[in-house]
């Protein structure tokens, strides 16, 4: 029978097994959720089948041929495709240049863009996709962009197609129609589907088979009318009752609400209420897209505020960019360091003043040497190490990210926003970290957390709260009343 196989699947990074022996199948013309918790290793499977990260034991198969891929183009060439989150359609172009992107009609050198247009157009109209062809991606809503890149994955000849996260970005009415075009061309086409999903009620109405990983596993199977929305949460959920986790500090005497926010809505955020004391770190959990980095964002003026307000100190606070932030006293710490946190070729040294120059200028020039002073000053008191006069890049992981929270300490602001701080960190790292996020707390400074880690939530915060699509709306509680399950249930719980 014809379908994608992989047996046996194993993966370790750094010596830490991610997977361990996954088997894992679709089958052309149904659809199969891949459901599980943060960090179960859903993401890791993913890479591995599109051809993105070589697995390091175990086999795929393609209609029972054992394949090798090399790359992501490589399986697309055996008919396995793959759509991230994060897609990749080019906002500039055209909804014909990114479908023909690679592959242009051309004569004697110059494209053809009538026939393009025409074929693309025709293309479209048969998936039931009417959009103008000549309008750019950037114009076209989520759902478009989504239901284009699948279109182009099938014409690229994808037999399986891997869809991670499609509903995340979307609304109710534009998560069902792009999952009833998914599960149309899924039976039309006789394609293969792979469905990642946190949004089990919506996945599960068009799911011909689930599975659900925990810790690197396949904890459960089921196909047509055996699969259960209770028993795959309940598969999510108890393999975290069956691990403990307890805070290796005594409670802290928090001090008055410092943070308060109400209604706060935002892209993708959907209503905040949460407050916060002087003195305390407060934990936010949740599924990835829940709403909880979206809410640190905001907060920092990173995105935009739709609604809601914000006080901050009891004088009201309107976030509009991190310029403001930074003048009301609000730090932020991104979860991708590589990406938007530090200057990769600037030396730890001029990472961490770059928010506070301004206090090292006499006369319109900056005194080099006082800022190079409290900066290593302040890297010392953190236990940085490694050539601090280097480019940052050439640091370890742990040691970059101090470079980051010494850029808050030497700010030292009074709101800190730590959006997973400890992640691809190590384990001594990680412990150096929580000591500073202790300190700082201790200083009577307000701080916030998100973390995928349910373990890291319990051992370093005062209380925490929960986010679930877009919104928090229930009042934190205090970090003793929590569990890793009953974490996990509260993520997984119907929205209320």
């Amino acid at each position: 029978m014809s379908s994608y196989k992989a047996t046996g699947i194993t993966k370790s990074f750094a010596g830490v097994g991610v997977l361990r022996g996954i088997d894992f199948e679709v089958k052309p013309g149904t659809i199969h959720g891949l459901f599980g918790h943060n960090g179960a290793g859903k993401s890791t499977l993913l890479k591995i089948l599109a051809g993105a990260q070589p697995q390091d034991d175990g086999e795929l198969a393609v209609d029972g041929e054992p394949v090798t891929l090399a790359s992501p183009r490589e399986a697309l060439a055996k008919g396995i495709g793959c759509v991230y989150q994060e897609l990749r359609l080019i906002p500039n172009l055209t909804v014909a240049e990114n479908l023909f992107l690679g592959r242009e009609v051309t004569l004697h050198g110059l494209k053809r863009t009538a026939e393009m247009n025409t074929y693309c157009k025709t293309l479209l109209s048969g998936y039931v996709l009417h959009i103008d062809v000549t309008r750019k991606v950037k114009d076209l809503s989520h759902p478009e962009k989504q239901l284009l890149e699948v279109i182009a994955n099938l014409e690229s000849k994808a037999r399986y197609l891997f869809l991670d996260e499609p509903t995340t970005a979307l609304d109710g009415n534009q998560s069902a129609e792009l999952l009833a075009h998914v599960r149309r061309i899924a039976l039309e086409r006789n394609i293969g589907v792979v469905l990642v999903s946190h949004k089990l009620d919506e996945v599960l109405t068009i799911c011909d088979e689930a599975t659900v990983l925990s810790g690197g596993g396949v904890v459960y199977h089921a196909a047509g009318e055996d699969v259960s929305k209770k028993a795959i949460v309940e598969a999510i959920v108890g393999d975290a009752h069956s691990k403990h986790a307890t805070s290796r500090r005594e409670a802290r005497a928090a001090g008055e609400i410092f943070l308060k926010v109400q209604g706060l809505t935002g892209r993708r955020l959907k209503g905040a209420d949460v407050e916060a004391r002087r003195g305390e770190v407060l934990g936010l959990y949740g599924l990835v897209g829940s709403g909880r980095t979206r809410f640190l964002r905001t907060l920092y003026g990173l995105e935009p505020v739709v609604s809601g307000t914000v006080e901050i100190a009891g004088k009201p606070y309107t976030p509009s960019n991190p310029k403001l932030a930074i003048k009301n006293g609000i730090a932020f710490l991104t979860e991708e360091r590589k990406q938007d946190g530090f200057i990769p070729l600037m030396s730890s040294l001029q990472n961490v003043v770059l928010s506070t120059l301004t206090r090292y200028r006499n006369k319109g020039l900056v005194d080099l040497n006082a800022a190079r002073a409290s900066a290593s000053k302040t890297l010392a008191s953190i236990g940085t190490r490694g050539r601090l006069d280097a480019p940052t890049r050439s640091l370890s992981g742990g040691n970059q990210q101090k470079v980051l929270l010494g850029r808050i300490i030497e700010q030292n602001a009074d709101l800190i926003l730590l959006d997973e701080p400890t992640k691809g960190v190590d384990i001594g790292a990680k412990s150096d970290i929580y000591d500073i996020i202790g300190r700082l707390a201790d200083e009577g400074r307000c701080i916030v957390i998100v973390s995928s880690e349910e373990e890291e939530l319990i051992e370093i915060c005062d209380r925490i709260a929960i986010f679930q699509h877009g919104y928090c709306t229930t009042a934190p509680r205090p970090v003793e009343e929590w569990s890793l399950g009953k974490l996990r249930e509260a993520a997984w719980a119907p929205a209320a």
